[in-house]
C-alpha cells in the first residue's frame, strides 16, 4: 500500500531543501515565512484499480504564508515563496494555480497567505 505519511514527508523535505520552513501537517504555532502541507479534497483519487499495478493520485493543499505587517513587503515575500515552490517540486508533480493572496489570522498573527493544490501519482501495490 502507498505510504501516505512517507509521501507527505518526502514532499515536505523536497520543499524545505532550499531552507524554507515546511510543516507537513497543520500546527498550533506557525513561524512565518512558511509552507503548510495538508491533505486536499479529494485527497486520494483512484486512477487504475485491479491487478498488480494499482495507481492512485494523492492531492495536497500547500499554503504559503508570510507576516502581513507591511503590505508591500508581505506581498513581495509571498510572491518569492510562491515562485520558489515551483523550483522545489519533484518531477512529475501536477499543480493548479496559486490563489489570490489574502490576510488571515493564525494563532494571533496576521498573515498574508496563498494556496495551491499539488497532485502526486503513486502506486498502491498491496505491499
Amino acid at each position: 500500500m502507498a505510504n501516505l505519511v512517507e509521501l507527505r514527508s518526502d514532499l515536505a523535505d523536497a520543499l524545505s531543501a532550499a531552507g524554507r520552513v515546511v510543516y507537513s501537517f497543520p500546527k498550533e504555532q506557525i513561524t512565518p515565512p512558511a509552507l503548510v502541507l495538508v491533505p486536499s479534497s479529494p485527497y486520494i483519487v483512484p486512477v487504475g484499480i485491479g491487478g498488480l499495478n494499482n495507481r492512485i493520485n494523492v492531492r495536497f493543499d500547500l499554503t504559503a504564508l508570510v507576516n502581513a505587517t507591511d503590505n508591500q513587503a508581505a506581498l513581495a515575500n509571498l510572491e518569492t515563496l510562491m515562485l520558489a515552490v515551483f523550483d522545489s517540486l519533484p518531477a512529475g508533480t501536477s499543480v493548479n494555480n496559486w490563489s489570490q493572496p489574502s490576510v488571515q489570522s493564525v494563532a494571533n498573527q496576521e498573515l498574508l497567505t496563498s494556496e495551491i493544490t499539488i497532485e502526486l501519482v503513486t502506486t498502491n501495490n498491496g505491499n
